[in-house]
């Protein structure tokens, strides 16, 4: 499996992946990522 970042100050952070059964990776980063967005997102509205 090949994992490739790009992103810089200017806009979005991208990864990309490619593999043959790249599907269930791809979902489990997904989730993952929900669900950091979400801690990050709660933790800010405490402050």
């Amino acid at each position: 499996m090949d994992i490739g970042i790009i992103g810089g100050a200017d806009g979005p952070t991208t990864i990309f992946l490619s593999s043959n059964n790249s599907g269930k990776i791809i979902l489990a980063i997904v989730i993952i990522f929900i669900i950091v967005v979400g801690l990050i997102i709660k933790s800010i509205r405490k402050m």
